[in-house]
């Protein structure tokens, strides 16, 4: 019988294992091409090419089997054996996490390690499926979409406040929690990571949470209003996006979406997306 792992078994990325570490994120599974585990990977392998080693951990040793990246603003990404889940939990414990995502059987050894007191609810966390296209359908554009622009704002950041709610990520937003939403919106605009369908009005969006011509691209924030719901808006928009982020050379484009969502999973099938894996996503 082998000893549960301790917190001793994680420690941070630096330069000497950063290429252990990129080898193994990179590193498809049996049947797979090696871009596929690019993909599946790209948030953890984006921090690495970011240099945010600080904050990125991995488990156990020289030859890690499994990786995570705690950012700035509390989100826990990890990949890799879930064994490693006691070892990780307890060593971001005291930094703390508010969202956690990733491969499912790690994170719901995280969540199960994972301490809660009466000041800190225990975690609610679903199941997600990881999608991804390297060939998005081939589908016209809705009318419409366009990138969304300084004046889009208060729309834009009205439908982020209502997909937090329709997502089940949590009761209304107050105030305060809106103002910090608006501002996300703002910065994603001036990126240029946020596309809108107009119809008298701005009626969808989608955003472009992660774009890097080395890893890949992710999708999130797709929204549409009720009243458009059903004409293949989301479907159409997410594959033009998909389209247009291939065209500009990235490699592929994934998301993820709540595993009872059939509407929406079938809305990214229809896009070109397949399904690859279950994650998990939990907020605290």
């Amino acid at each position: 019988m082998t000893s549960a792992p301790t917190r001793s078994s994680v420690r941070a990325v630096d330069d000497r294992s950063a290429a252990a570490v990129a080898a193994f994120l990179e590193q498809p599974r049996p049947g797979e091409e090696p871009l596929d585990a690019v993909l599946a990977h790209q948030l953890l392998l984006d921090a690495l090419d970011r240099g945010d080693r600080q904050r990125l951990l991995m488990w156990p040793g020289d030859e890690p089997r499994a990786v995570g990246h705690l950012s700035a603003t509390g989100t826990l990404v990890v990949a890799g054996d879930e064994a490693a889940g006691d070892a990780v939990a307890r060593h971001v414990e005291s930094a703390g996490w508010r969202v956690l995502l990733g491969d499912a059987p790690l994170a719901q050894r995280i969540l199960e390690v994972s301490g809660h007191t009466l000041l800190r609810r225990r975690p609610r966390a679903r199941e997600q499926r990881f999608m991804v296209t390297r060939a998005p359908a081939d589908l016209d554009a809705p009318v419409g979409l366009r990138q969304a622009r300084a004046e889009d704002l208060d729309a834009v950041s009205d439908l982020a406040c209502r997909l937090h709610v329709e997502d089940r990520m949590g009761p209304p937003l107050s105030r305060s929690a809106r103002a910090g939403v608006t501002e996300r919106m703002r910065e994603s605009i001036l990126r240029g990571a946020t596309w809108v369908v107009e119809r008298d009005g701005v009626v969808a969006k989608v955003d472009v949470s992660l774009a890097s011509r080395r890893r890949g691209a992710q999708i999130a924030g797709v929204f549409v209003e009720h009243a458009w719901r059903g004409r293949g808006l989301a479907t159409r928009a997410v594959a033009a996006v998909s389209r247009q982020l291939i065209a500009d050379g990235l490699p592929g484009v994934t998301l993820h979406v709540r595993a009872d969502n059939t509407s929406g999973r079938a809305a990214y099938a229809r896009a070109g997306f397949v399904d690859y894996a279950p994650w998990i996503l939990a907020l605290r």
